[in-house]
């Protein structure tokens, strides 16, 4: 599997759409996954909170129940989030973001060393 990735977004999305679900399909046996956020303008606030679905589950879990794994939307310095875990979707939530904003985010999902 050396070089086997997996790459998925939403792009465009505001407050509105709320939650937004990236399906990694047959890619779920990938362990390693890097979230990047890119906003339209610099928000005066929000959140991002990021789920995943592991194999057999019915239910997202949160990540920020297990470390900070929420996203200062504000914060550009955030804009990277690095997480191991086997999962078969991501989902991102966001909070009390800027209603005239949009946001996109990318997954990038690896097999790691």
């Amino acid at each position: 599997m050396s070089g086997e990735i997996f790459v998925g977004n939403v792009e465009g999305k505001s407050q509105a759409d709320g939650a937004q679900t990236i399906s990694l399909g047959t890619d779920d046996r990938f362990r390693e996954h890097q979230i990047q956020l890119e906003v339209s303008a610099t928000p005066s606030a929000g959140s991002l909170d990021v789920s995943i679905k592991t194999p057999g589950a019915t239910d997202f879990a949160s990540l920020g129940n297990i470390g900070d794994h929420t996203i200062d939307m504000t914060d550009s310095t955030q804009y990277i989030l690095q997480f191991k875990g086997y999962a078969t979707a991501i989902k991102v939530t966001p909070t009390g973001f800027d209603a005239d904003k949009t946001y996109s985010v990318y997954v990038c999902s690896g097999a790691g060393v």
